[in-house]
């Protein structure tokens, strides 16, 4: 998909937002803030549970978690 050539990308753009997903529910677990915690977690298994459980499902799964947990259960201020 994300190609140069013969190299493909996708492994490493799947890794950084793994990353990111995981640094972000890390981050809202030791802050104290699992009501958002739970709902990122939740969408998470929703989307992965609906694709079948594929690696392309929880590719999608982690961006819908990431985009839910920065938008819907953001911790209000």
């Amino acid at each position: 998909m994300f190609g140069l050539g013969h190299i493909d990308m996708m492994p490493l753009f799947y890794g950084v937002i793994m990353f990111i997903g995981i640094w972000s529910m890390w981050h809202k677990l030791t802050r104290g803030h699992f009501g958002s915690f739970a709902g990122e977690v939740g969408v998470f298994v929703l989307v992965f549970t609906l694709h079948g459980g594929s690696m392309a499902g929880g590719f999608a799964a982690m961006i819908a978690a990431l985009i839910a947990g920065n938008t819907l259960f953001r911790q209000r201020s």
